[in-house]
């Protein structure tokens, strides 16, 4: 039996941040974890999709060459040597985390941990070999997994989840992602770049739930406009395979056949048979029930990210990790603060959120005033030929403290950076415009939005949004 002062359960962005954290202050860590370190988010999410994101960016851009001026004929894309380079990258920042645990001195055990008591967990190892690890605080850190669709079951080869669908290497002439959201819109607009004929069915009428409507609106013009055949509010109610690939009928009687099919209908907490409802833990509808402190229900345990059900952000878990870590090892003053948390979403343009929504400020009867601004009104973005989308600014009427802003357009999950720290220290309008902006940035919208709220902006014309 091996002795800690913090076992983490989950090697993902919040189990490892958690763990080299509890060693920077002094704690012996252990951190165990069943397949690869960094998770879904750094394997199969975030960083694959992303880099995939680029080269579709990037294929896009030499098709509008002629544009700019230069002359880029006939590019192909490869999507074979796309997955190459994504593995490689998820290979290169995977080794950066163990050498991270290795110079923090957290011990990594490869293995499926199985919660035996409050502090026990449990591993049966790689080679099958059981070992026993105790700790005075344990972090679970187990994440979530695709949730299957009973109407689609995965078969990987025509029906793909968001986890599969990344080992395709060749490029589906015609693509169907059932249930839209962000992973959805962010593989619409992928595929849809690389030449693939694409469509998207929803259950609910908007692209993205939870969104500002006004970014939902922006957001299904840029869909429309990169010919993604949207049926929202129109969901699959039969399916069959056929020599193409699947065919979809939707509730309105369409029937569409396609090559390839992409489930995208949620996630589902990666919770049960890990001994959890053994030793008496909160957990509703799977997920694990967690105060502003990441603790559960039981003294010394703890638990952070997706399996919390509170975000499915990888730098939200991250934020919990940090959290839970320093409040086990005595802080008891760290807590999680939920009020300024951004969201990036990789679509073209990008989507970026912090605090609240229009729709949000109606519903808690708060009276707000708003600001907006259209990347088209500003030199750089004409520069770059990206002059799509907006940057929207939602303020308390009576104070005028900046309470959300959401931006969709060029670098948006870059800008969304300065508004996060504005939301996060409840900067007030008249603040925000004593703030220079450089010229020529796509950055000075925001300042112009800002102004937009205080009836002061300077360029802003009625070109719509």
């Amino acid at each position: 039996m091996y002795q800690y002062d913090t076992v983490v359960l989950g090697a993902g962005p919040g189990g490892y941040v958690a763990a080299i954290r509890a060693a920077q202050l002094g704690a012996k860590v252990c951190i165990i974890e069943k397949e690869l370190v960094g998770g879904t988010c750094l394997n199969w999410g975030c960083i694959p999709t992303k880099a995939m994101y680029k080269s579709a960016v990037l294929f896009e851009q030499m098709r509008n060459s002629e544009a700019f001026g230069l002359s880029c004929q006939n590019p192909v894309a490869h999507l074979d040597k796309i997955v190459g380079r994504n593995q490689r990258i998820v290979a290169e920042l995977r080794k950066g985390v163990e050498k991270l645990f290795k110079n923090h001195k957290v011990n990594l055990i490869m293995g499926e941990g199985y919660v035996k008591g409050p502090g026990e967990v449990e591993v049966t190892t790689k080679s099958r070999s059981k070992e026993t690890i105790r700790g005075n605080q344990l972090i679970i850190a187990t994440g979530s997994e695709p949730l299957p669709l009973g109407l689609l079951p995965w078969d990987h080869k025509k029906v793909f989840n968001t986890r599969s669908i990344l080992e395709l290497t060749n490029i589906p002439s015609s693509l169907f992602i059932v249930g839209g959201g962000v992973s959805g819109c962010e593989f619409a607009l992928l595929f849809s770049a690389l030449g693939s004929t694409i469509h998207m069915s929803k259950r609910g009428k908007e692209p993205i739930k939870g969104l500002d409507r006004d970014i939902n609106k922006a957001l299904i013009r840029a869909l429309k406009k990169r010919k993604v055949r949207l049926h929202l509010g129109d969901p699959p109610v039969t399916t069959s395979h056929s020599a193409v690939g699947v065919e979809i009928t939707l509730s309105s009687g369409k029937k569409i056949e396609t090559e390839t099919t992409l489930v995208t209908v949620g996630r589902s907490p990666v919770s049960y048979h890990l001994g959890l409802e053994e030793i008496g833990l909160d957990l509703q509808d799977g997920y694990i029930q967690v105060d502003q402190h990441c603790q559960t229900n039981v003294p010394g345990v703890y638990a952070i990210g997706d399996v919390t059900g509170k975000r499915e952000l990888a730098h939200f878990a991250s934020h919990q990790g940090i959290v839970a870590v320093e409040h086990g090892l005595g802080n008891q003053e760290a807590s999680v603060d939920e009020d300024a948390v951004p969201v990036a979403i990789f679509t073209s343009p990008e989507v970026a959120s912090v605090g609240l929504t229009s729709q949000q400020c109606e519903e808690q009867g708060i009276s707000y005033l708003e600001g907006s601004f259209p990347f088209r009104a500003l030199g750089k973005s004409h520069a770059i030929g990206e002059i799509d989308g907006f940057v929207k600014v939602i303020a308390r009427e009576k104070d005028e403290r900046v309470m959300g802003i959401h931006l969709i357009g060029p670098d948006a999950s870059t800008l969304i950076a300065e508004c996060t720290v504005a939301v996060n220290q409840g900067v007030t309008l008249k603040e925000m415009a004593r703030t220079i902006h450089a010229h020529p940035t796509v950055a000075e919208a925001l300042w112009e939005a800002v102004e937009d709220a205080r009836g002061l902006s300077i360029h802003k014309l009625d070109l719509g949004l």
